[in-house]
């Protein structure tokens, strides 16, 4: 099935999420920005709602090791399910209480990935560019002045 009519089907993933990984679905208001390369996945920075910010997303959240790791697994186990091509993927997620739950997955960058504009370097949507493009993303970065 092409990755983007299996992202469609939201229902369906969130069956396989609960089924095989344990991971129950709820409605999240986080992004994990996933790139995955041909080398293998690159995590960006977390992108969270902020009704403050002229977007009304705001990018990096911190999460502590505990809460990514669950995350991380989540978003490879996801992926190689469907047998992703390189591309740029938004994992949308949130939490019942410290509880990871899955929303659902994008295989392009989502709205929420223009908190990347200006914040990280190469942005969400250059990312997906090289993906689609074969050309190679070394790193993601976090530009000093948002640290």
């Amino acid at each position: 099935m092409e990755i983007c009519h299996a992202c469609a089907e939201v229902v369906s993933l969130q069956a396989w999420v609960a089924n095989n990984l344990g991971v129950q679905s709820g409605v999240g208001n986080y992004w994990l920005p996933i790139v995955l390369t041909a080398k293998g996945p690159l995590y960006a920075e977390v992108i969270g709602q902020d009704d403050q910010s002229p977007t009304g997303y705001r990018q990096p959240i911190s999460l502590k090791d505990s809460q990514r790791q669950p995350l991380y697994r989540l978003a490879r186990e996801l992926l190689a399910h469907l047998s992703a091509p390189p591309a740029t993927y938004m994992l949308q997620f949130g939490w019942w209480g410290e509880t990871l739950v899955y929303d659902r997955l994008y295989p392009f960058p989502a709205a929420p990935a223009v908190a990347s504009l200006g914040i990280q370097k190469p942005d969400l949507f250059e990312c997906h560019w090289r993906c689609l493009t074969a050309q190679p993303i070394f790193d993601i970065l976090i530009l000093a002045s948002q640290c």
